[in-house]
């Protein structure tokens, strides 16, 4: 009986460390299966974020462009980047956004002309911040309607770029400068940087592209509030004889929401369909813009279908500017 009670206990204490072993066994295995789950949806969390911001930097490196409330569009979006570091805040964004709500055709600056444009109604459609990869698709989509667009470039430099600036001037459309950085800080730190700014994309585009320009658009428009006062740049681009356009019809595609592309065309719209005569129309040619490409077609449609002729800047246009010399 003894031995027997001794083998009983035994083998009771050898179940309970079997048990003990499997529980261990059990929880080391889900420990296995629960870490690299853990790391894997964290990794998901971070790399969504981390498109979120890229997406933010590529977006827009000039949000502040468009500063007009549009459909599709919330008065509280987020601050937005420029050139991918600077943000701006509700206050300058509600200033340029009062700035651009005064944007009207008596804005317009009497540019006087041997050969004027005939009397009729004209639609500049024009593009900041390329080229891009989206430049080829929209110079594309501007052969297939016959019709011309003004691109106001940074300075992106490379083997790419070059052919995507040639192309752009080789198809007839006509390019202007928009600063070789688009970097507010420097673009508007002094007098100094700013002629290096313009000057520089110039003799470039030069270099690149045979062609010689005095068109010129600021970052942020001549209404932006980066710069305390924006007379003395105008001076200068005056005297040095730029001509600097600005808008008075915007797509919205520079917002923190991404506008679909009915949203855009509709953006577009209303100051075609509010008579006015000449429309300068803001887009944006950066990578992110699949919209503003998408829009196109139907936007050249609409517009030829208010009896709009859609060109290209040129001497004989006369400007819209939300701030001038007095």
């Amino acid at each position: 009986m003894y031995e027997e009670g001794k083998k009983l206990e035994f083998r009771d204490e050898r179940q309970k460390r079997v048990a003990k072993l499997k529980k261990l066994m059990i929880a080391l295995v889900v420990t296995l299966i629960a870490i690299p789950t853990i790391l894997c949806i964290v990794l998901v969390v971070k790399l969504v974020i981390l498109q979120g911001k890229v997406e933010n930097i590529l977006d827009d490196r000039d949000k502040m462009e468009n500063t007009t409330t549009y459909i599709g569009e919330t008065t509280d979006d987020s601050d937005e980047s420029s050139t991918g570091t600077q943000t701006e805040s509700n206050t300058q964004e509600s200033q340029e956004q009062s700035s651009e709500e005064q944007t009207t055709e008596e804005q317009t600056t009497e540019k006087p002309s041997e050969e004027p444009l005939p009397d009729g109604k004209y639609a500049y459609l024009t593009f900041d911040d390329g080229p891009s990869a989206n430049t080829m698709q929209i110079l594309d989509i501007l052969d297939n309607y016959g019709v011309k667009a003004t691109f106001f470039v940074n300075g992106h430099t490379g083997p790419v770029m070059e052919e995507r600036y040639k192309a752009i001037v080789d198809r007839g459309h006509a390019i202007g400068i928009h600063t070789f950085s688009h970097d507010y800080d420097n673009v508007y730190g002094g007098l100094d940087k700013f002629e290096e700014e313009i000057v520089s994309l110039r003799k470039y585009i030069l270099e690149v592209t045979g062609k010689d320009t005095t068109l010129f658009r600021f970052p942020g428009g001549s209404s932006n509030t980066r710069v305390d006062d924006i007379k003395p740049y105008i001076k200068w681009l005056n005297d040095n004889g730029y001509s600097y356009w600005d808008w008075n019809s915007s797509s919205g595609d520079a917002t923190g929401k991404k506008p679909s592309a009915a949203e855009i065309v509709a953006n577009c719209m209303v100051q075609a369909d509010a008579g006015y005569k000449n429309l300068v129309i803001l887009m944006h040619d950066l990578r992110p813009k699949d919209t503003t490409v998408e829009a196109l077609p139907t936007l050249i449609e609409e517009l030829q279908a208010r009896g709009y002729e859609v060109i290209a800047i040129d001497e004989r246009s006369t400007p819209v500017q939300h701030r001038k010399l007095q």
